[in-house]
């Protein structure tokens, strides 16, 4: 590990550890935070920096820029955007701000999703956000001891601050799209982003470092139990196989610690694993919470301790519900 947490000015709760991961490779490793961070890829080419999704605003964007001086000289050529959620691509402004000239690459699939739904998010979060601000206040007046009063107050000035940001947001689009697969070849790298099928998204980009062995999966591949709610449950096991052919030894996930192979295999398990659970119980015209119920007890010896290193942050049974949820409304 290169640094301990690091926030940098106006970072708010944008802390990371930055790890090395190859030569000329980290990671910027996300703290859980109130409005949740990504990781952040960091990959040296030989006329720049590749830099892989940029976070849930810019000012957790601003604390890697100012991180990426300590580690290297050289500018920003390349910003990947894995998909189009929030909080992975609201830092995008920061970059062509600071490095001039920075392209922003993403497939064509994740750059109309940011068109279509994502400008669309940043205004519901505008509307959204002073209702969570005005909940937070009266938990705070509320509040029955000091410590729960000082979290909700932490958690209150960090909703004020988002609120401005998001209000200031000057979304940055991609620059560059492709279709399935585009390839940088420079004279110390290779690098690819494909795309594989669906799975979190429609539009899912992987970034894979075929000499380091290194791939960057955003929140197809996470540390805690997925997010489905714009997913693909019943084809994302399907695009990890296609992912589990290529050859690597690490993955740099959308959230979560950098892990090796072996994190592919128990991820997809818990996926294949609960659709198949709430197809079978669907079949059987049983109702959504049935369901959730019988899939729930099936799933947790074997999958709940796996997912649960964030258990405090996003509690496995939390997100299983959820998962079934989704699935329940696509098989059934």
């Amino acid at each position: 590990m290169d640094c301990c947490g690091h926030e940098g000015i106006g970072g708010g709760d944008a802390r990371f550890d930055v790890v090395k991961v190859a030569d000329g490779v980290h990671a910027a490793v996300a703290a859980p935070a109130y409005k949740v961070n990504c990781n952040t890829a960091i990959v040296e080419i030989d006329d720049g920096v590749l830099i892989v999704d940029t976070h849930s605003k810019p000012s957790a964007a601003r604390v890697i820029v100012e991180r990426l001086r300590d580690l290297t000289p050289k500018p920003v050529r390349y910003v990947v955007n894995t998909h189009f959620h929030w909080d992975h691509w609201h830092g995008n402004e920061v970059y062509p701000a600071a490095y001039p000239g920075a392209d922003i690459v993403t497939n064509q699939i994740t750059r109309e999703a940011m068109v279509k739904k994502g400008l669309k998010r940043i205004q519901d979060h505008v509307r959204q956000v002073p209702a969570e601000i005005a909940k937070l206040k009266a938990d705070v007046a509320a509040a029955g001891n000091a410590t729960q009063r000082a979290k909700l107050e932490a958690d209150l000035r960090l909703a004020e601050a988002y609120l401005r940001e998001v209000t200031a947001l000057k979304p940055a689009l991609p620059t560059i799209a492709f279709e399935q697969t585009m390839k940088l070849y420079r004279r110390d790298r290779e690098i690819h982003l494909l795309h594989l099928g669906r799975a979190h998204t429609e539009g899912d980009v992987f970034v894979y470092l075929p000499k380091e062995k290194v791939v960057i999966t955003g929140d197809a591949l996470i540390g805690w139990t997925p997010y489905m709610g714009d997913g693909y449950p019943d084809e994302w096991a399907a695009t990890l196989d296609r992912l589990g052919q290529l050859d690597f030894t690490h993955i740099i996930m959308g959230h979560g610690n950098v892990v090796g192979r072996e994190w592919l295999g128990t991820f997809r398990s818990y996926v294949y694993e609960m659709v198949e659970a709430v197809r079978q119980e669907a079949a059987t015209g049983a109702t959504l919470d049935e369901v959730k119920q019988r899939v729930v007890a099936t799933l947790a010896p074997r999958h709940e301790k796996a997912f649960s290193a964030y258990a405090d942050y996003r509690p496995w049974r939390t997100g299983a519900l959820a998962n079934i949820e989704r699935t329940f409304a696509m098989v059934s």
